[in-house]
């Protein structure tokens, strides 16, 4: 079984190739081979958070293979009544947190408050971490933070603990917020594995195993950023790694599926 903890329904920064309706979303997946995605709205990130929402609350009822996190912004205070449709609603299984592009820092008072509000309704939170040179809202020590102290939920680090490259030496990614993520070894943080450098230079994923080993890791893909390609280019990165089958399966299912009582009736 393969579940995609990360995608995004709509268009993403208004890219006419980062671009997915529902159902072409739910078709890309099954496509790929991945059985279930879970999936946020665009428009939730970048517009109107609650119009967003909706979206999603209609996605997943629609379709079977997809799933929803609700997405809550300081700045749109009526967000915060959609952590109400998690557990209510069956499908939703948790909410997406983006500093970055929300535009407040995740170690703020304001950071920190919302995440308070948004463990006292879901254990499970998807954040961006803070992944291009110049962007530092969500990093992976205050995501260490927050975890540590909120160990009831799973917090997932989006985008491999804001793996990056360093525009001035193309050729070296940094892997500092692995290296972070790994000295914290905290058993409710996951890492998941929603970057372009996986399959952009040989090596990648295997340094990224590693560092942090396969029980951190949760398979995700960002789609539909790169388009539904990345599904198969980040499959491939993971299938040749020299694992054995079952710690694969970790990374595609089983880390996720531990963390969430629901996703047991996965079949």
């Amino acid at each position: 079984m393969k579940i995609d903890v990360h995608g995004h329904i709509g268009s993403v920064n208004l890219h006419p190739n980062w671009t997915a309706n529902a159902k072409q979303v739910s078709e890309m997946t099954q496509k790929a081979g991945v059985d279930h995605c879970f999936v946020s709205s665009a428009m939730s990130i970048m517009y109107d958070t609650c119009q967003g929402n909706d979206e999603v609350l209609e996605a997943v009822r629609e379709f079977d293979n997809l799933w929803g996190y609700m997405v809550v912004n300081p700045f749109f205070p009526e967000s915060f009544r959609y952590l109400d449709f998690i557990g209510k609603e069956r499908k939703i299984v948790g909410c997406k947190i983006h500093p970055d592009y929300h535009g407040y820092d995740l170690s703020s008072p304001m950071g920190k408050d919302l995440v308070r509000r948004v463990v006292d309704h879901t254990s499970l939170i998807l954040f961006h971490t803070s992944c291009m040179a110049g962007t530092g809202f969500s990093r992976i020590g205050t995501l260490g933070e927050l975890a540590s102290k909120y160990s009831q939920a799973t917090f997932i680090s989006a985008h491999l603990a804001g793996l990056y490259q360093n525009p001035l030496y193309p050729y070296y990614i940094n892997y500092s917020g692995l290296e972070e993520a790994a000295q914290m070894n905290l058993p409710n943080l996951l890492i998941d594995t929603s970057s372009f450098w996986i399959y952009a230079y040989p090596g990648v994923m295997k340094r990224i195993v590693e560092l942090v080993g396969p029980d951190k890791l949760v398979f995700g893909t960002d789609i539909p950023i790169q388009s539904d390609m990345q599904i198969r280019f980040k499959i491939i990165a993971i299938d040749s790694l020299e694992l054995p089958q079952s710690d694969k399966e970790k990374i595609y299912s089983k880390n996720i599926r531990k963390s969430l009582q629901i996703l047991k009736e996965f079949k």
